[in-house]
């Protein structure tokens, strides 16, 4: 029997802790470590809170986008409001059909209606804008189905490109302008006292259409909204061209819809395009961090063991355990397997099948076999070496050791040959 390697020193020693240590370091970071990880990230989502909130205060949200009365930027139409409102113009921006037609109904008959996006218009909205009846509605970019709406006979002519186009028409606001950038959409009509002008492509991109009954009120088509823009408002005569065409009454109604009177926004519908395409980046941006920080799995790295345990020790220390255990059947039966496989193996005999699962972890000669080999090698009796090999477990301590020494003998004599007398 061999000691348990837990009562012994270990032949090779732990290494000694590092200088300075007085037990073993903590591997959970503490607040410096995770101050540390965090620190970066939140300088950067501080930074872009800065930059937003610096440009929202420069530019105090006025860019609003293409032909908004209040957007300062190239495409929108600050620039001609304001000149509108200083010829006494009261320009009315109109965020719902319901504003829309409370404004228009207020004077029917001295209002101009302003419908920049006809196209983006729902069902709902156009029919509501339809029934109105301004003294003038100016249409940018109509197509056929808002031309059918309005109750208009004009057809849609085809695209045409931007330019500078002359009047050639008899219409006093477009002679009084003379060139301006028109073109965008074509339009064909034959309605009697329709003026058609600014011709792109063989189609008028201006019609100025008088709508039933004659006198009370007319439509205005305009193939673009160039002319409107403040980037284009004062190139040739746009500026004029457009003061006409909207201040031909006291009110101007400019109906661009915010969306909040269809009833089917959800929150990211309600903010700004530019806050949109804002979120998507800095989204993108905080997946490709989230990606460059990720832990990645690298190659295997082996890592020397702090102990190198002796194959001695170990048997050692299975052997303590079954002594300590009282296991006299089990270290019997580990001490003759391990007898059979030497003197098998010293006897060159064949083992047999490999065991079925369950039933041992290796392949042995058959017992008879065995017994007959040992005999002829040993002159012993085949009941004394089954009893060996085979015999029934020894009834305390004391006879395991003599099992062992016994065994130790039978291994001798078939290594050497020796037979009994």
């Amino acid at each position: 029997m061999t000691a348990n390697k837990q009562d012994h020193q270990p032949t090779s020693p732990a290494p000694a802790p590092s200088r300075g240590t007085s037990g073993p370091t903590s591997t959970s970071p503490d607040a410096a470590a995770i101050w540390r990880a965090v620190r970066g990230p939140l300088l950067l989502a501080a930074l872009i809170i800065l930059v937003v909130s610096a440009t929202v205060l420069v530019t105090g949200g006025r860019d609003r986008g293409e032909l908004d009365p209040r957007g300062v930027d190239p495409a929108g139409s600050r620039a001609l409001a304001e000149l509108l409102r200083r010829e006494g113009v009261d320009v009315v921006l109109a965020g719902t059909g319901e504003a829309a037609r409370l404004a228009v109904e207020a004077d029917p008959g001295r209002t101009t209606l302003l419908v920049p996006f006809p196209e983006r218009l729902t069902d709902e909205q156009m029919a509501a804008v339809a029934v109105m009846r301004p003294a003038r509605t100016v249409l940018i970019g109509p197509g056929d189905a808002t031309l059918a709406t309005f109750g208009l006979d004009v057809r849609d002519a085809g695209d045409a490109d931007i330019t500078d186009l002359e009047p050639l028409c008899d219409l006093p606001a477009a002679m009084r302008a003379g060139n301006a950038d028109l073109g965008g959409t074509g339009y064909r009509t034959n309605v009697p006292g329709a003026a058609r002008c600014y011709p792109a492509d063989g189609s008028p991109s201006l019609v100025v259409v008088p709508r039933d009954p004659p006198g009370t009120d007319d439509a205005v088509l305009l193939g673009t909204g160039t002319p409107l823009r403040n980037d284009r408002l004062d190139d040739r005569g746009n500026a004029s061209l457009s003061m006409q065409l909207l201040g031909t009454h006291p009110t101007l109604v400019w109906y661009l819809p915010d969306g909040s009177d269809t009833g089917d926004e959800g929150l990211l519908e309600l903010l700004p395009k530019g806050w949109r395409f804002g979120t998507l980046q800095l989204g993108i941006a905080v997946v490709l961090f989230a990606l460059y920080r990720a832990r990645r799995l690298g190659p295997v790295v082996t890592e020397p063991l702090p102990v190198v345990v002796r194959a001695t020790e170990t048997a050692e220390g299975r052997a303590r355990l079954y002594h300590r255990g009282h296991a006299v059947d089990r270290a019997a039966d580990q001490l003759r397997a391990a007898a059979r496989t030497r003197i098998t193996a010293r006897l060159g005999l064949t083992p047999g099948p490999a065991p079925e699962p369950g039933e041992g972890t290796a392949a042995e000669v058959t017992p008879a076999h065995l017994v007959d080999a040992v005999c002829t090698r040993t002159g012993r009796s085949p009941a004394d070496i089954h009893h060996l090999l085979y015999g029934a477990v020894p009834e305390d301590e004391n006879g395991l050791v003599a099992l062992a020494d016994h065994l130790d003998q039978l291994e001798e004599r078939v290594k050497t040959g020796e037979r009994q007398p």
